[in-house]
């Protein structure tokens, strides 16, 4: 069997892939005007089904890629939070149907970061909170086949973690506006993991398509804010605080649609995340 590892220290998930994990408050609300034909989210089975849509794709032979950027700040003890970066990055998926009925959800990330003022990449950061100068290093996840996200009926868990955390009907919040349909989300956390910890997400899609249900992946965008502890390259540690993260990024048809700037990085540092290699392990999943 093989053995899954998981680095707790830096548990990330990245901005955009959380929404997967449901939280254990889900309740299965539809708010808004709820069209007459809207599939019935009191059913775990059609929330199954559509964060799928929402998130990645029922076509478990192509890969979704996301591009997102936004701002990481420095929240010191109870002050004000303060930005320290911005952030630019790709989330890839792919979804794979497995014989019990539930899903296994491969996640590539690749996040790099911008100077606050200039927006140009950095890969120095001169920490104003200590007076050293970090080697600022990209946050990097890739998962193999084995070594995913099981989503089902009864929730959605790393495969790492499966038996920690507790079997819960996957009951999502979602609202329906006039021409648009959301998925608000908070984030459970497998046990055991550094602190504080806190994602709150938001995924959109067009209504017309959501009722449409022949569109396996809905052209979707989102928005996030997370808080979590300091990043190992920001040396930290001794520091009172913590990182607070907002992004928005958008569902892309191709890896080829990311900027030109960005892909062109991605592929000459880290060419092995824009796409999935399915005969090889990757590893121990890393998320940091």
């Amino acid at each position: 069997m093989m053995s899954i590892e998981i680095l707790r220290r830096n548990f990330l998930l990245g901005v955009g892939a959380i929404a997967m994990m449901a939280s254990e408050r889900s309740s299965g609300l539809m708010h808004g005007t709820v069209p007459e034909d809207a599939p019935d989210m009191s059913l775990p089975l059609n929330n199954l089904i559509n964060l799928i849509r929402m998130q990645a794709s029922l076509d478990s032979t192509s890969q979704t890629p996301w591009h997102y950027n936004g701002t990481l700040s420095a929240q010191i003890a109870s002050e004000q939070p303060i930005p320290m970066v911005n952030i630019e990055g790709m989330e890839s998926y792919r979804v794979f149907p497995l014989q019990d009925g539930s899903y296994e959800v491969l996640g590539n990330m690749l996040t790099f970061f911008r100077d606050i003022d200039t927006g140009k990449m950095i890969r120095e950061y001169q920490n104003p909170f200590t007076g050293k100068i970090n080697q600022v290093l990209p946050n990097i996840r890739q998962a193999s086949l084995g070594r995913g996200l099981n989503i089902s009926t009864m929730g959605a868990r790393p495969k790492a973690f499966i038996d920690q955390m507790p079997d819960k009907p996957l009951l999502l919040d979602w609202t329906f506006g006039p021409e648009t349909v959301w998925l608000q989300n908070d984030t459970a956390y497998p046990p055991g993991l550094s602190e504080p910890r806190m994602q709150r997400s938001t995924m959109f899609a067009p209504l017309d398509q959501f009722l449409d249900q022949n569109v396996i992946s809905l052209p979707s965008l989102f928005s996030a804010t997370v808080l979590m502890p300091w990043l190992p390259w920001m040396d930290m540690n001794e520091v009172e605080g913590h990182t607070l993260w907002h992004a928005s990024g958008v569902k892309l048809k191709s890896i080829n649609q990311l900027p030109e700037e960005y892909f062109t990085r991605m592929m000459a540092e880290h060419p092995e995340l824009s796409s999935f290699n399915l005969e090889e392990d990757s590893g121990p999943v890393i998320f940091e």
